[in-house]
């Protein structure tokens, strides 16, 4: 018996697509929804109207500077594309650091990231180490993190009612070179990653109004700030450079949760030179 299987005429154009050069395919196509880019490859439109394939980080700077146009219904019809574009976007401290201050300037957005963070860590307990780390392994987030810590109320009756905790504080400070920063190594439940900047990826273009649009045109995409906020949480350089700017509400996001509560409370009481900074501040505080 033989049996016929039905394929679509696109499916070989789409294929045969893959095999030429933008200019070659535009040639035959003539129409940009046609147009297809190897993986890891963007397609961009240039201002003569030419189309490309370009990196990630080039797509930006071309938009940036007016050299090409963003097409939305091209990243829409390309999953894979819009994905790397969205990491390119996330990779770049200057367009991330304008994120945050939309989401802390646009409390419903706020509020309905935190509590899809909330949703993720509580099935995924990496994930609050991606958040937990950048801030307990460096000094002056160290600081900042335990002030944020005694302001909040449940957090405050959480760690005295833990036995485990309230006995650690009183025991005498351990070694641990403290005053000389934090190693990885020294970190035994940080997520291993090479860098907790966003320095190796250089710093943004110019913050041109072409980039502020295409900022603009995701952020309104509910769809699309969802994926951009789960990337967010799912990388530990980014929480590190996102922990500085925005503390608080993450760190009260976990704090408001009694599961995530405990989870940091272990957390913390596996890392030797946050304790020992805990133990500092409480060197006269009697049981």
């Amino acid at each position: 018996m033989i049996l016929t299987v039905a394929i679509s005429p696109s499916f070989f154009e789409n294929s045969f697509a893959q095999q030429m050069s933008p200019h070659q395919q535009w040639k035959k196509f003539a129409d940009i929804d046609m147009l297809t880019c190897k993986s890891g490859y963007l397609l961009i439109q240039k201002g003569n109207g030419n189309p490309a394939c370009v990196m990630p980080s080039t797509y930006l700077k071309l938009v940036d500077r007016g050299y090409g146009f963003y097409n939305q219904s091209i990243m829409d019809r390309n999953p894979e594309m819009m994905n790397d574009f969205m990491n390119s976007m996330l990779l770049n401290e200057s367009l991330m650091s304008h994120w945050h201050e939309m989401m802390q300037n646009d409390p419903a957005i706020m509020m309905e990231a935190m509590g899809d963070w909330v949703l993720q860590m509580k099935n995924n307990p990496e994930l609050l180490k991606n958040v937990l780390s950048p801030m307990i392994s460096d000094p002056e987030l160290r600081k900042k993190m335990i002030h944020t810590m005694k302001n909040h109320p449940q957090m405050e009756i959480h760690l005295k009612s833990h036995s485990v905790w309230m006995d650690s504080i009183h025991q005498p400070m351990m070694s641990s070179g403290m005053g000389q920063g934090v190693h990885q190594s020294e970190c035994i439940w940080c997520p291993h990653n090479e860098d907790n900047s966003m320095n190796s990826h250089g710093t943004m273009m110019s913050g041109s109004n072409k980039i502020m649009d295409i900022i603009h045109h995701v952020w309104i995409n509910s769809e699309m700030t969802k994926d951009m906020h789960s990337m967010m949480l799912e990388d530990p350089s980014h929480m590190a450079i996102m922990s500085n700017q925005m503390m608080e509400p993450i760190l009260y996001a976990v704090m408001d949760d009694e599961d995530l509560r405990e989870q940091m409370i272990e957390l913390m009481l596996e890392h030797q030179d946050f304790m020992n900074s805990i133990r500092h501040e409480n060197s006269e505080t009697s049981h």
